[in-house]
């Protein structure tokens, strides 16, 4: 009962986190709108936070309003309109047309707020910083390859260090370089250093069925290898890992003789190891150093509450709940768990989610429970009896922090807003036989506000703070860019038609501008049926995977 509510509580809460993230993108270009149109001496019949009203007041001419669904806001300018010849406020008097100085100021406002926002959200990412899957790297280790994949058809081995992505320099994270070979048009040059070679690969990206399992669903290219990311800690104040001798910068790279690859088992094998000297091996400054490390409890012992772990990681793919890893010597391999075993059921019980997991265990109190779980198509039943840990530490934190400043956003979402409408366009023209091209980019890859509000949802529910302001700054910018493109009914056709009318000295005619206007509404609305419908099918594909989870588990 509590975890249900407790899953409830975190699903309103990520809820209440869209409603305000994209109404704050919403409102704050509303209001960009209203001051340049109240400073440029135009007439607003109302602005209002949110929809359908249940507060009005109107002061100095305009109806201020407060609405019960807080989705955004909204600003009315009818002077703004370049269509109507003779505008009209709510009243029905009539209102002097807006000069095109007047409409250019007004409908750029917008944009320029969104701007603004971003700018201003995004000094808190400056500020306090923003964790990073990897820190950024000048080059890249091939820690393993997949011989399926055409990286290692074109000739890339593990061990090569990847120095530059078609023929350029990179300073990325992971994700960040993973990201530039999903925006490549055509093949990707890899240049690697082999011992005192230097060599290059050419290959077509291809979709990787173990890659991230949206992207694989939607035919998305991701890499076939796996890179060695250089796991830097620092040592907080006072902690056994500083008084061991960790330094700041240090890099992890193995674990009482094992080599480490991910943060994950750096802290489960410390924290269920119930204060077991380890051994780290370090790189610092090109140099190895070996340290013993003695662990402790990680909260006071005396009050301490009591942990079971079975000893195994888990992933949610593809709506399915699998088994990552098992430690060794844990309860999960004695029991027979092995990587790859998808969950069915715990006791009869359907699984929903792994936090649900880890609470069965938890409150199993060291009775031994009955796993069924899928293995190459079986159904197989291991005994598992969670093990009574005390958690410990070491005392490091992760040194994978970014602190990216506001503008470095901004470009960030220009460059990546470019190279996403230029390989949309090269994915058309490729179907209309115009090119030979390729690119994995796609028109059904687009999202509109379904598929925005989602990804909000999901970050808020699972990841930090950093990351779902980050999320908003990049909406804001990417609002701005959007509403800035020179289409009618866009603020960057007002500004276009206002432009024009500045330079030819005479309103363009009003036939035309109803035509165009009515054309490029037909075709917006087009275009967010099209989104919102891939956005429906992403989502229900989503959940329809994890209603198979639930469907396996009751069988």
């Amino acid at each position: 009962m509590l975890h249900a509510l407790g899953e409830f509580g975190a699903n309103l809460l990520a809820l209440l986190f869209v409603f305000i993230g994209l109404g704050f993108c919403i409102f704050i270009h509303e209001l960009g709108h209203f001051i340049a149109a109240r400073l440029c001496g135009l007439h607003v019949d109302a602005f209002a936070l949110g929809f359908r009203p249940f507060w009005r007041r109107k002061y100095n001419g305009v109806e201020y309003r407060i609405g019960y669904l807080p989705f955004g806001g909204y600003c009315d300018i009818p002077q703004i309109d370049a269509t109507s010849g003779t505008p009209k406020a709510a009243d029905g008097s009539e209102l002097k047309r807006g000069t095109p100085l007047q409409r250019i100021v007004t409908a750029f406002a917008g944009p320029f707020f969104n701007i603004l926002g971003g700018l201003f959200l995004g000094c808190f990412l400056w500020i306090f910083g923003m964790p990073q899957d990897s820190p950024k790297m000048r080059e890249i280790v091939v820690q393993s390859i997949s011989e399926a994949g055409p990286e290692y058809k074109a000739g890339l081995r593990a061990g090569d260090k990847i120095v530059r992505l078609n023929g350029e320099r990179f300073h990325a994270t992971w994700s960040g370089f993973t990201r530039k070979l999903l925006f490549c048009v055509g093949d990707v040059e890899l240049t690697v250093r082999r011992d005192d070679r230097e060599l290059k690969f050419r290959y077509q990206p291809q979709p990787n069925p173990d890659g991230p399992p949206e992207l694989a669903r939607e035919g998305v290219p991701w890499p076939f290898f796996l890179p060695r990311i250089p796991m830097e800690v620092i040592p907080l104040p006072g902690s056994p890992a500083e008084k061991a001798g960790v330094r700041k910068g240090d890099q992890i790279l193995e674990l009482d003789g094992q080599v480490l690859t991910d943060y994950v088992t750096l802290f489960d094998v410390i924290g269920n190891g119930n204060g077991k000297p380890v051994e780290l091996t370090l790189l610092r400054g090109g140099e190895t150093v070996v340290l013993k490390v003695q662990p402790e409890p990680a909260e006071d012992p005396k009050l301490a509450k009591v942990y079971y772990r079975g000893g195994f990681r888990m992933e949610e793919k593809d709506g399915a709940i699998r088994i990552v890893s098992c430690v060794p010597g844990s309860p999960a391999e004695r029991a027979g768990l092995q990587r790859g075993d998808r969950f069915l059921h715990i006791d009869g019980k359907a699984l929903a989610s792994m936090p649900e997991i880890q609470q069965i265990v938890q409150d199993s109190c060291g009775r031994t429970m009955k796993f069924a779980v899928e293995r190459e198509g079986k159904e197989v039943v291991c005994s598992v009896t969670a093990a009574e840990i005390i958690p410990h530490t070491i005392g490091v934190r992760l040194g994978h922090t970014d602190h990216p400043t506001p503008f470095e956003l901004l470009f960030d979402t220009l460059d990546q807003s470019w190279k996403s409408v230029r390989g949309i366009c090269v994915s058309i023209g490729n179907r209309l036989g115009m090119t030979d091209t390729r690119t994995s980019l796609k028109p059904s890859l687009l999202s509109g506000p379904l598929g925005i509000g989602d990804v909000l949802f999901r970050t808020a529910k699972s990841s930090s703070v950093p990351y779902c302001i980050y999320f908003v700054v990049m909406i804001s910018f990417a609002l701005a860019v959007f509403n800035l493109l020179p289409l009618p009914v866009l603020d960057g056709g007002h500004i276009l038609f206002g432009l024009i009318e500045l330079v030819i000295r005479r309103p363009l005619p009003e036939k035309l501008l109803k035509v165009l206007t009515a054309v490029f509404v037909t075709l917006l609305i087009s275009l967010m049926v099209f989104v919102t419908f891939y956005d429906g099918k992403r989502m229900v594909q989503r959940m329809g995977r994890s209603g198979e989870v639930n469907h396996a588990a009751h069988k």
